[in-house]
């Protein structure tokens, strides 16, 4: 009887360890509508001057990082990857948007982003015969505004990057990851970078008020920020809301500094970023389909 409230007891202390966190799984979706959206995510035909698409700037096949360091710009915001996004319910950096479909429709209408218009990105599509036909069979109004933005939105629900180390671990895999990547976690949890980042995204769905003295000019009085995801970081760089910092590492040392008031030592940001490399998850099945 001891023996088996021993094992209770155990079970019960790794549940609570680990009850900030939730393995990130496949969502569901439309798999018609889904290979739909990507084929419009890619197409550069969208954009006014059909010289760029999303994938632009969130690339999904250099690294799998679905976000891109080459289109930065100094002094512009650093687009975010959209791996695992379908996972948040907050958007932008100001979590402005709070559904997936919403964020598509601002994405195709911001100035900063495809730049289009309800009517324009309408007669784009309208315009290649290719999307006439598929519309037609997948939705029975055919090519609107609210559904190539839906369409898009299924292609982002399809790619999550699901099964990571870190998710094996917290669902009773010991052996997922190593001595180090756990040392890195405990850190992360015991330094209170946990408060922040948890749930099955590791962030992405809630606010933090940063002050107004770190500010940019950039982002006038804007004080709340969301908090970003940290899967697959080790792949998303530059890092910052502007893309500030290249290195992983020495983003991990400014974070400590300025949002937690520590210096970590060499071996702590080692083992974080050993931490992190766990959070990397498998390629979407969506990337490999035509």
């Amino acid at each position: 009887m001891k023996g088996v409230i021993l094992c209770l007891f155990i079970i019960t202390i790794s549940f609570c360890k680990y009850e900030s966190y939730k393995p990130l799984t496949v969502v569901k979706y439309n798999e018609e509508k889904a290979l739909l959206g990507k084929k419009l995510f890619f197409d550069k035909r969208l954009s006014p001057n059909e010289n760029y698409s999303c994938q632009t700037c969130h690339n999904l096949y250099w690294n799998l990082s679905g976000s891109n360091q080459d289109s930065m710009e100094k002094g512009t915001l650093n687009p975010p990857t959209i791996l695992n996004a379908a996972a948040n319910y907050l958007f932008y950096s100001d979590a402005k948007i709070s559904n997936l479909k919403d964020q598509v429709k601002e994405s195709i209408t911001s100035r900063i982003e495809l730049n289009s218009d309800n009517d324009k990105i309408v007669d784009s599509v309208n315009n290649i015969s290719e999307y006439k036909i598929l519309f037609k069979k997948i939705y029975n109004d055919g090519i609107n505004f609210d559904n190539i933005a839906d369409a898009i939105a299924e292609f982002e629900k399809a790619v999550l990057s699901v099964d990571s180390p870190f998710d094996r671990f917290i669902s009773g895999d010991n052996n997922a990851i190593d001595d180090s990547a756990k040392k890195g976690f405990e850190i992360f949890n015991n330094i209170g970078c946990a408060a922040c980042h948890n749930g099955r995204n590791l962030g992405g769905n809630l606010t933090q008020d940063i002050g107004r003295e770190k500010i940019s000019a950039l982002d006038a009085n804007k004080r709340l920020r969301r908090v970003p995801s940290l899967r697959n970081v080790t792949k998303t760089a530059p890092y910052l809301s502007h893309g500030e910092i290249n290195d992983l590492k020495e983003a991990i040392s400014f974070i400590g500094n300025y949002q937690l008031g520590y210096e970590f030592s060499k071996d702590e940001i080692d083992a974080l970023y050993s931490f992190f490399l766990t959070l990397n998850g498998k390629k979407p099945r969506i990337l490999n389909e035509y």
